[in-house]
């Protein structure tokens, strides 16, 4: 993915981290976070934001060759 990728990390006083994903529309924002969640151990709850619930971005690449 080329668009920016952002976690913001929040760690409380009591060791409870909170991870929060940014800039990564639909349900592939779960794959963003998924190795910390996973090094981090059990996860206590997850919540979507509206972010989740929005289209992918679709990237398409256009190339145009010169004629010979």
């Amino acid at each position: 993915m080329a668009d920016k990728q952002k976690m913001e990390i929040t760690i409380l006083p009591n060791g409870e981290v909170s991870i929060k994903v940014l800039c990564v529309p639909g349900p592939s924002c779960e794959s963003v976070s998924a190795a910390l969640e996973e090094s981090l151990g059990k996860v206590k709850a997850k919540e979507r934001t509206a972010e989740y619930y929005q289209e992918p971005l679709e990237t398409t690449e256009i190339t145009q060759k010169s004629g010979t």
